[in-house]
């Protein structure tokens, strides 16, 4: 699990356009260094994250996006320049229900930046200026994607289609972590998943689940159960065709605790096939897993 790490300064939070978002600087490996810059940093961070319309979808305030940002500032390489790592997480609530389901857990190890004390922070599309605000704008939108693919069948895909272009437009720059031919966990990799066509079948998965699985719980815990299982299925298969998917890392991290908590409900023979299943797709999390025998 990703844990939210302590910040240095204090925390914002403010309900804005489509997201309620927590932001979060943390700068304790760092000595030396004038503080207020990191003061100034995160206020600059909460201000872009939410003061801006990320979309033309009009969120009711109980259906806004709860979601925090926590930069954690590894390495001061110059007066102006950084270098971190950011933790990422996203939840929505559960239809008639008092609590949520997580949508995202990620961390992303290479966050590259400049950054000077007072700067805002901006983004334009076409006139991209800095490798932190398209990162952050970058997971902004995948954040709106897997709740709108949540909601609605692929209903997040103009927001997955912007996480493609902004991969695009930052090539010439050469920043970390947008490699189109390196790993295939970069943020390259991600926003081509969420736009391959022959992977539309785990978006709706996904959608699935939510709707049909999650939702449903209130209403009748098994059938909300049964359709959260049949998720197993599908990862399964993926996993069989692309064992290094990105897809299945971030369903892991985000549901996999999730979802074994539900199925340790279930019937024993369900529950030994899930298990069995979800062992093979995510050996480092047997610990884990063993709730299901």
């Amino acid at each position: 699990m990703i844990l939210l790490l302590l910040c240095t300064g204090g925390v914002y939070s403010l309900t804005a356009q489509e997201l309620n978002a927590v932001v979060k600087v943390n700068s304790s490996k760092i000595q030396g260094t004038n503080r207020m810059i990191f003061i100034s940093l995160q206020e600059a961070l909460h201000t872009f994250i939410n003061g801006r319309r990320w979309s033309d979808a009009n969120y009711r305030v109980d259906e806004k996006i709860d979601c925090s940002f926590t930069l954690v500032i590894n390495e001061v390489l110059s007066a102006h320049s950084f270098r971190g790592e950011l933790y990422v997480q996203s939840r929505r609530p559960v239809r008639d229900a008092t609590y949520t389901t997580p949508m995202l857990a990620l961390r992303d190890r290479q966050v590259d930046f400049d950054y000077m004390e007072y700067q805002p922070l901006t983004f334009n599309f076409n006139d991209i200026r800095g490798n932190l605000p398209a990162t952050i704008a970058y997971y902004v939108y995948l954040i709106l994607g897997l709740d709108q693919d949540s909601r609605y069948p692929t209903g997040g895909t103009a927001f997955f289609r912007q996480m493609e272009l902004i991969t695009a437009n930052v090539q010439p720059y050469g920043w970390s972590g947008w490699d189109m031919h390196g790993s295939d966990r970069s943020r390259a990799a991600i926003a081509a998943a969420f736009n391959d066509g022959s992977l539309e079948s785990y978006r709706r998965m996904w959608y699935d689940y939510h709707t049909q699985g999650v939702d449903e719980l209130t209403e009748s815990a098994d059938r909300g159960r049964d359709r959260m299982a049949s998720s197993v299925a599908l990862i399964s298969s993926l996993y069989a065709e692309r064992p290094r998917s990105v897809l299945i890392t971030l369903f892991g991290d985000a549901k996999l605790d999730e979802l074994v908590n539900v199925l340790s409900r279930s019937h024993a023979e369900k529950r030994q096939e899930a298990c069995k299943a979800l062992k093979r797709i995510y050996p480092s999390r047997t610990a884990e897993l063993e709730k299901l025998r």
